[in-house]
Order: structure tokens, then C-alpha cells, then sequence
């Protein structure tokens, strides 16, 4: 049984995951010009479902590289803050993000 998240944001499209307690979420920053100060925001919103422990290994390194950061949520509560408090990067398209192997996409928006 999946459980349809929908979150606060209009930016964000509804996802359907799986329903549990355990969620597994990888990170990818996509941002070009400036990877480290995306990186530092994201690692204190992973520092604020997860815990310090889940930020072990994402560094600027990393970020360089082009590494997928995977950590776990606890809830699905705490994955749904996560993605909103992330939802202006998604739209901007400076991040990815997946849950359980489904990827957050961004609403299309129609600018006059």
C-alpha cells in the first residue's frame, strides 16, 4: 500500500511512496555555479531529519564529484519536511532528490 505525500508547496508534485516507517533519500547537487553553498544548506536540513550522523561523508569533495548523498528518515513526516524545505532548490533545479527510489519532480511553471 503507497501513501501519496502532498506538500505544502505548490511547487512540488504530489509522490506516492511506499507507506513504513524507514525512508531511504539520496541527495544530488546539480548546482553549477555555486555547489558549496547549496551543499551547506541542505546538510542542515539533512542535519534536521536525520541527525548529524546522516551528513557523514557529504562534503565539497564529494559534492564535486558528482556523489548521490543516501541517508535515512525515520518518518515520513520528517521526509515531507525535508522535500519542502528543499523545494525551491528541486524547482530551481539545483538539487535532485529521490525517496525510496522515486524522484521528486518540480510543477512546471507557465510564465507569461
Amino acid at each position: 500500500m503507497g501513501q501519496i505525500l502532498k506538500f505544502p508547496t505548490k511547487r512540488i508534485e504530489p509522490l506516492t511512496i511506499r507507506s513504513g516507517s524507514k525512508h531511504r533519500v539520496s541527495v544530488e547537487v546539480l548546482d553549477q555555479m555555486r555547489p558549496r553553498q547549496t551543499r551547506w544548506y541542505v546538510q542542515f536540513e539533512i542535519q534536521d531529519v536525520a541527525g548529524f550522523g546522516a551528513i557523514d561523508g557529504f562534503t565539497d569533495a564529494a559534492v564535486a564529484a558528482g556523489y548521490r548523498h543516501r541517508f535515512h528518515v525515520t518518518s515520513t513526516k520528517s521526509s515531507r519536511r525535508f522535500v519542502a524545505e528543499t523545494a525551491d532548490l528541486v524547482a530551481a533545479g539545483k538539487l535532485a532528490i529521490w525517496i525510496d527510489g522515486v524522484r521528486v519532480r518540480s510543477r512546471i511553471e507557465r510564465r507569461a
